[in-house]
């Protein structure tokens, strides 16, 4: 499938399946522009080690999902809703890239997992703004 228009029909298609399944705050949230969307290059993705076998988690899926969350306490709702055991939080924290202490407890992880997905990206685009003019 070479032909720039069946390519971009499949991607839409595939884009239409993933919007379908997201909860309403994170529609609202890319239907006012406070979150978007992002590409996932699966190829680098497969480069590192695989342990969400073991925790039983889509690592890509819960990223991309985390990415286009627009709020810090709509991330925290998001991971409850995936009832995941310490053990999992933990797998999908190292799949992450996320160092949690030894003795964190499932509330910490989810807090340190939604503060370096969610949290330091909003923090990075509060920073980013420029000052409102004065006058």
């Amino acid at each position: 499938m070479s032909n720039p228009a069946d390519l971009a029909h499949a991607v839409l298609l595939r884009v239409a399946e993933f919007v379908r399944a997201l909860p309403a705050d994170q529609l609202t949230a890319l239907a006012d522009g406070t979150a978007k969307l992002a590409v996932v290059d699966r190829t680098r993705a497969a480069a590192r080690p695989a342990t969400t076998a073991s925790a039983g988690v889509d690592t890509d899926r819960v990223r991309a999902d985390l990415a286009a969350i627009g709020d810090r306490a709509a991330g925290v709702r998001y991971l409850a809703d995936l009832k995941l055991t310490v053990a999992k939080l933990r797998a999908l924290a190292g799949e992450l890239g996320i160092a949690v202490p030894g003795k964190a407890r499932k509330a910490d992880i989810e807090h340190d997992i939604v503060q370096w997905t969610v949290g330091r990206r909003l923090d990075s685009a509060a920073v980013s703004r420029p000052p409102a003019a004065r006058g």
